[in-house]
């Protein structure tokens, strides 16, 4: 089957950010789309407006007459009443990252990847080589303001780009021209039991770069640096440029950062050249990010004044540091991070921008087997909220262990009480059993004058939104 050829799509699980940015393209391209989520979303309605038949809840009778594919999520089992059918019928299975990676599979493919900073970093790269005229097509797990689509950038050229998830080693599924690698922490503990398995997907991540290709890497980061380390002698068979930033040998692009009035500036120098950026986004790993997407849309031809130009007018993207209103005198952001450092990077950002703010977080932890495995890690990342409300966590479905039942935010709230006893410290610490009570008891603790922050990967951001 030639994937370019299909006239007929069913998506399992469609409302999703990644799955709605294929249908959207799917229908751009004139095919017919189908699907079908458990809960209406934004994502569910524009697609309806599109043209796409979406059916909320799951039934093997969703699937129409003449599906030539089926696509589906990796959340989506293969006893889902709608993957059963397609089998029934001979119809050809795949996720929505093996579909993408068949799709453009003779495109110039950039892989931004990474534990944190993908959505950010694949955006700033999207509009940078906009900016340059260069027409890529984007797909990043966010909305970009700016994007007609925002999740999705249908452009005119060779370049794709693409946020590579590791979650299920979606990322591998891809051959990429080119590839950024922000940095590697341990996440996904329900896929990757250890560091080292983590740090094996990038490792064959990398060995897929195709000859000739790109690769830039924040060489700040150990992980990163000792996998290049691993990976120079195949990146070098293949004539693989790899361009370092961050580091401190030669060779690397040093990276220099500067923070006042509300403008960031970094640098980077690498012998006698030099390169100044102006970001209006807060915080080292906001700049860090958009060192990666300079040095690679530089490397794939943008002209140095558009990359500076588009970094500089860069707003961010929907659910990263997302200021949502004003609220009794309080400013209220939503955020999407649910790793510790994550939630610790965007603190220590909010305290740059609101030094003398009181900053209350309310943060919804995502699903218990990442809470379980990361636990040390979490307790400490909250240590820069005056204020904290801990939700419940977010169940994923078939991402938890039998061990991780009885996991709950509330060992939590009682593990960073007793760090704050420890430390003399007094401050609100409160557990939440759901998102609606979560948002109850912020209004109920806010004062003029604070910033609030609601992050985490789950339905929090819903309730966030209603307080507007």
């Amino acid at each position: 089957m030639n994937i370019r050829d299909i006239k007929a799509a069913h998506f399992v699980g469609i409302g999703g950010i990644n799955m709605a940015a294929v249908a959207k393209l799917l229908i751009a391209n004139g095919v017919k789309v189908s699907g079908s989520d458990m809960a209406e979303n934004e994502q569910t309605r524009i697609l309806g407006e599109r043209g796409a038949v979406v059916s909320i809840g799951h039934a093997a009778e969703n699937v129409p007459v003449g599906v030539e594919i089926l696509i589906h999520t990796s959340a989506a089992p293969e006893s889902n009443p709608e993957r059963e059918e397609a089998r029934k019928r001979g119809v050809p299975e795949m996720t929505n990252f093996r579909f993408l990676a068949e799709w453009y599979k003779d495109a110039k493919t950039i892989v931004v990847t990474g534990t944190h900073g993908k959505s950010t970093t694949t955006a700033m790269l999207g509009l940078a080589l906009e900016k340059s005229n260069l027409e890529p097509t984007v797909i990043v797990g966010s909305k970009v303001p700016g994007f007609a689509d925002g999740n999705l950038r249908i452009g005119k050229s060779e370049f794709f780009l693409i946020e590579g998830d590791e979650y299920a080693r979606h990322f591998l599924e891809f051959e990429p021209y080119g590839a950024i690698i922000n940095n590697i922490e341990l996440d996904h503990t329900d896929i990757y039991p250890t560091l080292a398995d983590y740090v094996d997907a990038f490792r064959m991540m990398l060995s897929k770069i195709k000859d000739g290709g790109v690769v830039v890497a924040n060489v700040g980061d150990k992980n990163v640096a000792d996998l290049l380390e691993k990976s120079a002698e195949g990146l070098a068979a293949k004539h693989a440029r790899v361009i370092k930033y961050n580091g401190e040998t030669e060779g690397d692009w040093r990276f220099s950062l500067k923070q006042e009035q509300g403008v960031t500036e970094f640098k980077l120098v690498k012998d006698e050249v030099s390169y100044s950026f102006n970001l209006r986004v807060p915080g080292m790993h906001n700049a860090l990010n958009a060192a990666g997407a300079a040095l690679m849309a530089l490397q794939l031809g943008a002209p140095y004044h558009a990359v500076a130009g588009s970094l500089e007018a860069f707003k961010g993207i929907w659910r990263r540091f997302e200021f949502l209103g004003e609220l009794d005198g309080a400013r209220v952001y939503s955020d999407y991070g649910h790793h510790p450092t994550a939630v610790s990077s965007t603190l220590a950002a909010a305290k740059e921008i609101f030094p003398a703010a009181r900053l209350v977080l309310c943060f919804q932890p995502h699903h218990r087997n990442r809470t379980r495995n990361l636990f040390a890690d979490f307790v400490p990342s909250f240590d820069k909220a005056d204020v904290l409300v801990l939700c419940e966590i977010y169940d994923v479905k078939g991402r938890d262990a039998a061990e991780d039942a009885e996991v709950s935010s509330k060992q939590l709230v009682a593990a960073v009480m007793l760090l704050d006893a420890e430390k003399g410290r007094q401050r609100i610490v409160e557990f939440a059993p759901d998102p609606a009570a979560a948002m109850e008891r912020i209004k109920s603790l806010l004062q003029p004058g604070d910033t609030v922050i609601i992050m985490g990967a789950g339905d929090i951001d819903d309730e966030a939104r209603k307080l507007f």
